[in-house]
C-alpha cells in the first residue's frame, strides 16, 4: 500500500470518526491526498468527477422512487396493510408479531427504504403489542428486525444504487433480492412462532371469512399495485427504472389524494420538500463517492485488490465468505448506500474475477450491509426502533439477538445456495 493511498484512507476515516459528515469526509480526503501527491493540475477536474458521479439517468429513479414512498406514507396507506397483514398472518400464535413482520413485507414493496418502514410501522405496531401483552423491548425488536426487508423486496432504493455503480441492470438486481428478502421474513416468522409458544404469546381475534379476506384485499390492492407497476414497466421493457419510478410517484399521488382521500392538499409541500432534502443527501454521496472512487483507480487499489484476492487461492465459496466477514465489518459502521459506493465495484469485480455470479453477489452483498442496520456501533435502524419504544437500548439488544441469527442463517443459506438469488433473474432473462 502506498503512502499516498495511506493518507487517503486515513484522512477519510480520521474524518468520519470526528463527526463530519461521510460525503464531506470523502471530498476532504480527496483534496489531503492531491495536497500530498503535489498533483494539484487534478483540482479543476475534482468538479467534473462530482458532477458526472450524479449525472446518470439510471440515478433520476431515486428521487422519484423516494417521492412514491413519502406520498405513500403520507397518505397513511399503512392503515391498509396492517389490515390486510392482520387477515393474513394474525390467525398464528404471537399473531401481532407476525402481522408485523407481514406488514413489513407488503409495506417494503411501496418504500423500499427500511426507515421509512420503521417510521411509518414501528408508531402503529409498538404501542399495540405493548398492549398486548409483549414487552417494548420485543415490540422494538421486531420492528426493526423486519424493516431489513424493505431495502430488499422491490422497488429498492439501495438496488437502484448498486445497479448504478456496479453497471448491472437494476431490475435485475431486484429480481435477485426479492426471494432472499422473503426468505428473511421466513425465518423471522418461524422465529417468532417459536417464542410465541414459548410464552403463550395470543392470535389476533378478527373476522376471517371470505367476504372479510375479499375487503381486506381489495382496500390493500391499491398500494399494493406500486411494486407490481415498477416491476412489470422495467421487466416487460416498457420503461426505464427512471420512467417506472416517475409512473410510481403519478400514481401514489392519484392513489393517496384521489382514490383512498388520505392526503392532505397542504401536506404536499412538506411531502416535495423532505423527498428534495434526502434525495439531495444521496445524491451528494453519490457524487463524492464517485471523486473517491476516481482516486481510489489512481491508486490502483482494484487491481491490486483483485490480484490480492486471487492470490489468496480460495476458491469461490473461500472468496465469498472472505466478502461476507469484510461486507458484515463495514455494515456496522457505514450505511449501506455509502458502503456501495465506496466498496461496490471492487468487491463486486473482485468476485467476478473468482467466478461469482454478479447477480449472486449483489443480493449477499446487500443482504450484508442491510444486516449491519441492526448492529452497533451505527445500527440505524435499531436507534430508530429505540427512539419510538423508549426501551433502553441494552434491553433491545437483547431482545434482537435472535432475530440477528436467524438473519444470518438466511444469510448463510443464501450464500450456499445461488439459486435463492438467481432463480428469479434467469427466469426472466438476465
Amino acid at each position: 500500500m502506498s503512502t499516498s493511498l495511506i493518507v487517503l484512507l486515513s484522512a477519510f476515516l480520521g474524518l468520519m470518526l470526528i463527526g463530519l459528515p461521510v460525503a464531506w469526509s470523502m471530498l476532504a480526503s480527496v483534496l489531503a491526498w492531491v495536497a500530498f501527491t503535489g498533483q494539484w493540475h487534478f483540482l479543476p477536474v475534482l468538479p467534473e468527477r462530482l458532477i458526472q458521479g450524479m449525472d446518470s439517468f439510471v440515478l433520476m429513479a431515486v428521487p422519484l422512487f423516494i417521492l412514491a414512498g413519502e406520498l405513500v406514507n403520507e397518505g397513511r396507506i399503512a392503515d391498509r396493510l396492517v389490515h390486510f397483514a392482520n387477515v393474513l398472518f394474525g390467525w398464528m400464535r404471537g399473531g401481532l408479531a407476525q402481522v408485523n413482520i407481514g406488514a413489513s413485507i407488503l409495506f417494503s414493496g411501496i418504500t423500499g427504504v427500511a426507515l421509512g418502514d420503521i417510521a411509518a410501522l414501528g408508531r402503529v405496531f409498538i404501542p399495540a403489542m405493548e398492549k398486548q401483552g409483549y414487552t417494548r423491548a420485543y415490540a422494538a425488536a421486531v420492528t426493526a428486525a423486519s424493516s431489513i426487508i424493505g431495502p430488499m423486496v422491490p422497488p429498492s432504493l439501495i438496488a437502484v444504487i448498486y445497479g448504478s455503480m456496479t453497471n448491472l441492470s437494476i431490475g435485475a438486481v431486484m429480481l435477485s433480492t426479492l426471494v432472499p428478502g422473503l426468505l428473511i421474513g421466513a425465518v423471522q416468522m418461524a422465529l417468532v412462532a417459536v417464542q410465541a409458544r414459548r410464552h403463550d404469546y395470543p392470535r389476533v381475534e378478527m373476522d376471517r371469512s371470505p367476504p372479510a379476506l375479499a375487503r381486506a384485499t381489495g382496500q390493500a390492492a391499491v398500494p399494493l399495485m406500486i411494486p407490481v407497476i415498477i416491476l412489470s414497466g422495467m421487466l416487460g421493457g416498457l420503461m426505464t427504472p427512471t420512467e417506472a419510478g416517475a409512473v410510481a410517484a403519478l400514481y401514489a399521488l392519484v392513489a393517496s389524494w384521489s382514490v383512498l382521500r388520505g392526503l392532505r392538499p397542504g401536506a404536499l409541500g412538506a411531502v416535495f420538500n423532505r423527498s428534495a432534502m434526502f434525495s439531495g443527501q444521496l445524491l451528494v454521496i453519490v457524487g463524492c463517492g464517485a471523486a473517491f472512487s476516481w482516486v481510489m483507480g489512481m491508486e490502483n487499489v482494484p487491481a491490486t485488490m483483485a490480484q490480492l484476492i486471487a492470490g489468496l487461492e480460495l476458491g469461490t465459496f473461500g472468496t465469498l465468505m472472505l466478502f461476507n466477514a469484510i461486507l458484515l465489518v463495514l455494515g456496522m459502521f457505514i450505511d449501506p448506500t455509502t458502503a456501495i459506493i465506496l466498496f461496490g465495484p471492487l468487491l463486486s469485480l473482485a468476485a467476478v474475477k473468482v467466478g461469482i455470479d454478479p447477480l449472486h453477489f449483489a443480493a449477499v452483498a446487500i443482504l450484508n450491509l442491510n444486516i449491519g442496520l441492526l448492529t452497533p456501533p451505527l445500527g440505524v435502524c435499531l436507534f430508530a426502533a429505540e427512539r419510538i419504544a423508549g426501551c433502553g437500548f441494552v434491553p433491545l439488544l437483547r431482545a434482537i439477538a435472535p432475530f440477528i441469527g436467524v438473519n444470518l442463517l438466511a444469510l448463510a443459506i443464501v450464500c450456499a445456495v445461488p439459486g435463492f438469488s438467481l432463480w428469479l433473474p434467469r427466469a426472466f432473462g438476465f
